[in-house]
């Protein structure tokens, strides 16, 4: 069994309990405007190309088979993303480190033996491997099996979700996962579908599914003013995590605009216009998320 891995990201503290690694697999349902993950979007592996870091050297544009580099007369460096597979020539002859693919093959055993490495942090800390994205759950067979692969290991296992995946996905997958990591983006229908270009019915549908099987949750609310912040979300977000026993708490994840140069690199349009918010407005967030209710509300 083999998946589509852009990156292992050791000794993460924001992905679930204690130290964690971190796989973030490529591919993913929804269209978010403020997608912090740009290069996971598709399931194909993808170019990236860090035009600071470029020098002019044109080593790529000797190696393409398909012309995707070229330089036009002052030497700026172009990149028709459209055109390319991502063989990697180009990341080879690339010395400045300018170009890269995100996205690998990579079997559940080669996954599960680099996870296993740091195992001894899982166990001092409480710790243990987190399935993320994109949507892991868009890889389906290859999460089921490298999370069975984990559960049967003794290792603690987090899925983050956005949770719009097949019904029965989740139910097949549940008795391998300790704790859903479930986004909650926006509120009302025309609003989410607006920001994910998909239905918060369907998002809704699944997550009431975890509460009947009693699958482990924490809210994760990701905040972008301007998009999602109004009155009627924050007084959502506390009302779902009281109305669901397998909730455990809310997080609230303030905006930020990591994702905009990662957008620029592959090519990718980032539309978002908004202000990473500071700690007061970040801290009436809370405040407000529990005046209507929530006890367990967190910032991440």
């Amino acid at each position: 069994m083999h998946g589509i891995v852009f990156d292992i990201q050791k000794f993460s503290v924001n992905d679930g309990p204690g130290v964690r690694t971190a796989v973030f697999l490529k591919g993913c349902q929804m269209k978010c405007v403020w997608c912090h993950n740009p290069e996971s979007l598709s399931v194909k592996p993808q170019l990236s190309f860090s035009k600071d870091k470029c020098v002019g050297c044109r080593e790529c544009e000797k190696v393409c088979p398909k012309g995707v580099h070229s330089f036009d007369e002052q030497g700026t460096h172009n990149v028709n993303f459209e055109d390319c597979d991502a063989c990697g020539l180009c990341v080879d002859a690339c010395i400045h480190n300018a170009l890269k693919v995100y996205g690998k093959e990579q079997s559940v055993d080669d996954v599960f033996a680099e996870v296993m490495k740091d195992k001894i942090y899982f166990d001092k800390s409480g710790g243990g491997v987190t399935l993320s994205g994109g949507e892991a759950l868009k890889q389906f067979d290859f999460s089921l099996a490298l999370a069975k692969k984990c559960k049967e290991n003794g290792l603690h296992v987090c899925i983050e979700t956005n949770g719009a995946s097949k019904p029965d996905h989740y139910r097949q997958i549940a008795p391998y996962v300790d704790l859903f990591l479930f986004d909650y983006k926006a509120t009302g229908e025309k609003t989410h579908k607006e920001l994910t270009g998909l239905s918060r019915d369907f998002v809704q549908q699944n997550l009431a599914l975890l509460n009947e099987i009693d699958a482990q949750v924490i809210l994760r609310c990701p905040i972008i003013p301007g998009y999602n912040l109004s009155e009627e979300h924050l007084a959502a977000i506390a009302e779902l995590s009281c109305s669901m026993p397998n909730i455990q708490k809310v997080e609230v994840l303030p905006y930020h605009n990591f994702g905009k140069g990662k957008a620029e690199e592959i090519g990718r349009e980032y539309a978002v216009d908004a202000e990473v918010p500071e700690g007061e407005q970040i801290a009436a967030w809370l405040d407000k998320i529990k005046s209507y209710g929530s006890i367990k509300v967190t910032l991440t």
